[in-house]
């Protein structure tokens, strides 16, 4: 079995998650997933609510809404990493940071599987000369099923992502999906 560039380059993500899995335990990867899920949701919902603050210190309306958006999440990130670390240390003392860190490995495989299926839905959406590589790969095709699920689910935002052509583009689409 003679693996390429891309077979390890998918063994070193998903073990990359799987050790940080084991360091960080289950429940704290666990509430940093929805710490980053509900830091992106806010900031896209609400960071429209920080840019009057801002109209007076910054004049470019493009460079005002990367920095509240960036300010927002930032903020419920912070917020999210104290509520982690009062919830690690409550179960330092309860005693089960070994079935923690165990079912963290679990958790830090899975993810390592989505991270991979989504950096192969990128690739995909590109016209990067891969395909020698691909062909060459024994692991890549066991993420087809997953890859082809994951393309499914997004083809709207497949398609805005491949219109999208400068910066402006992206400003303009954080915007708008703030007024709707």
């Amino acid at each position: 079995m003679q693996w390429n560039y891309i077979d390890l380059a998918i063994i070193g993500i998903i073990s990359l998650s799987v050790i940080t899995g084991l360091f960080r335990g289950f429940v704290k990867e666990l509430v940093a997933l929805c710490v980053w899920i509900v830091a992106i949701w806010v900031a896209f919902h609400y960071s429209y609510v920080v840019d009057p603050w801002l109209q007076s210190y910054i004049q470019n309306q493009t460079a005002r809404t990367i920095i509240t958006f960036v300010a927002v999440l930032l903020a419920i990130i912070i917020l999210g990493a104290i509520v982690n670390l009062l919830l690690s240390l409550f179960l330092k003392r309860s005693g089960l940071s070994g079935t923690d860190r165990l079912l963290g490995m679990a958790f830090g495989f899975v993810r390592g599987v989505f991270i991979v299926s989504l950096i192969m839905v990128v690739i995909k959406m590109t016209s990067l000369p891969y395909q020698q590589y691909i062909a060459q790969s024994q692991l890549y095709a066991q993420f087809d099923p997953m890859v082809n699920w994951l393309s499914g689910l997004m083809p709207g935002l497949i398609n805005q992502v491949k219109s999208i052509d400068s910066t402006r583009s992206i400003v303009n689409y954080i915007n708008h999906v703030q007024v709707s």
